[in-house]
């Protein structure tokens, strides 16, 4: 039977969104392996939240500043936390923890932290927006972090973004930061914000993939033109009150580069401005409306050669 995989996912918690009043702001790698049981999830990709404690949480709450800690390194305690503790309470080893990563600060310190943890992560995660560090930094003074990837031969899942205030996580930086490093796997997450060309564009790139994180979000959003979707003129031709139709949509685009993903828990989000609420039982049910072999390459083919390099390139 074909093993299938949720490719996006959080363990931990986040004081900083705790003492902002946003909400999710935690969660147990018990409390994502109980929703893979209920669902027949046979295995996840998971990670750290995405504001870590290296960073000054009372700024960030009080301020909505980012500041980074004196004598602390981005991710410092969260990677090798989200490790023990997947081995404390997963047993069958299901869990497929990634490390996070800061693509602009404190570089050389997160090299020989993530140096220490190979044995034991199956690849890299960023998520630049929270931390106000530029993806486009991983050309410049980042660019040994991606180099890392290449030589373990780890995938990389970015975070993405198309609202216009967002100077960190551009879709389009990601897809430039892709092209740079044509040997290593990229996950580009949240099937792009529904942008038709993106999607286009990363079809047509062999080393990126894309995810389809927070999904149900994402389709509310879009019907009432949210800014972090793309704008009409740019978004994916779909009905957005059918979110199943919607996949098979951006399916007909990347085809095996397209992957299942819940973002779990952040398939809710409540915060000063945005309130979705939606739950795991809720994006798995979606799958229930897909033909049987867009499901299996959503859940299966896709993520098994995200993760381990795809078999049938020429």
């Amino acid at each position: 039977m074909a093993i299938r995989y949720d490719v996006h996912t959080h363990v931990g918690l986040d004081f900083g969104f705790f003492l902002r009043g946003w909400w999710p702001y935690a969660c147990t790698a018990q409390e994502l392996l109980a929703h893979m049981d209920a669902h027949h999830i046979d295995r996840a990709v998971c990670f750290p939240f995405t504001l870590p404690s290296a960073f000054d949480s009372q700024a960030f709450a009080t301020r909505g500043q980012i500041e980074l800690q004196p004598g602390r390194i981005p991710f410092d305690r969260e990677n090798g936390l989200l490790v023990q503790e997947v081995r404390r309470i997963d047993a069958d080893r299901r869990l497929m923890p990634l490390a996070m990563f800061d693509p602009l600060r404190e570089i050389d310190g997160q090299l020989r932290i993530l140096h220490t943890l190979v044995e034991d992560i199956a690849g890299l995660k960023v998520q630049s927006t929270t931390i106000e560090s530029p993806i486009h930094a991983l050309l410049a003074g980042g660019r040994e972090l991606m180099a890392l990837a290449e030589q373990l031969d780890l995938p990389v899942l970015m975070h993405t973004a198309v609202l216009p205030g967002d100077r960190w996580a551009q879709v389009a930086d990601c897809l430039e930061v892709a092209g740079a490093f044509p040997k290593v796997r990229f996950n580009l997450a949240h099937s792009l914000r529904f942008h038709a060309g993106f999607l286009r564009q990363a079809a047509a790139m062999d080393n990126v993939w894309v995810d389809c994180a927070a999904h149900l979000a994402h389709c509310e959003l879009a019907r009432v033109d949210g800014p972090v979707i793309a704008a009409k003129g740019d978004r994916l031709d779909a009905d957005y009150s059918k979110p199943a139709q919607v996949l098979k949509a951006v399916h007909a685009i990347l085809g095996d580069r397209y992957m299942w993903g819940s973002d779990n828990p952040f398939m809710s989000w409540c915060d000063d401005s945005i309130r979705v609420i939606h739950s795991y039982d809720d994006e798995v049910a979606v799958l229930a409306g897909l033909p049987e072999h867009v499901r299996t390459s959503m859940c299966t083919t896709g993520p098994e050669n995200w993760l381990t390099g795809r078999k049938d390139r020429p």
